[in-house]
């Protein structure tokens, strides 16, 4: 069964007026170190020169890569990620993202155990070896204008989001009761 860790970063909470700047992905193999990779929202291949709004080649891309796995793992995932990949999705007249089997860690600890369920708190209790990283609001605007520097700052962070999502994952697997189709 191949299993993938993901994570979005988005100019906005909502898929209405945000869109998406990148999202990493690592793929979840027991006893294996795997490379995270990140498609971007600056990179060429998935950016409209003429209207930076444009996030319709990402939002696919992003949705195709995550269909090539049998089930895909995101912190605050079925309330934040999969909504707004498809909210993005919907705005460019693609399909959403096919039923998968999904596992959210935030819901994971939030059924099973009374600890904080925002990630960085997870980090921390479990003392996982990675750290999230903080952003300013500054870059976040920037990043949506696709500043270099501030979008390499948001890649990061993502990246180290899912290093960390990965390994909360694997401590709190023991947690977890069931795996659904979303």
């Amino acid at each position: 069964m191949r299993v993938l860790a993901w994570d979005l970063e988005c100019t906005s909470l909502s898929g209405m007026i945000g869109r998406i700047l990148c999202c990493s992905f690592k793929e979840v193999v027991h006893g294996h170190k795997t490379p995270v990779y990140t498609f971007r929202g600056d990179d060429k291949k998935f950016r409209n020169p003429k209207d930076i709004i444009d996030d319709s080649k990402l939002a696919a891309a992003i949705r195709d890569e995550l269909e090539k796995f049998n089930m895909v793992v995101a912190h605050n995932g079925k309330l934040f990620d999969r909504k707004f990949l498809n909210a993005r999705l919907l705005k460019c007249g693609e399909r959403p993202l096919k039923p998968i089997f999904f596992t959210d860690t935030m819901w994971i600890v939030r059924s099973h155990l009374r600890i904080s369920s925002k990630l960085m708190n997870v980090q921390q209790f479990l003392g996982l070896p990675d750290e999230k990283t903080p952003i300013s609001w500054d870059n976040w605007m920037r990043a949506g204008a696709f500043d270099k520097a501030a979008m390499d700052e948001v890649v990061h962070h993502c990246e180290m989001d899912v290093r960390v999502l990965e390994a909360a994952y694997w401590k709190l697997l023991p947690h977890m009761r069931e795996v659904r189709k979303a």
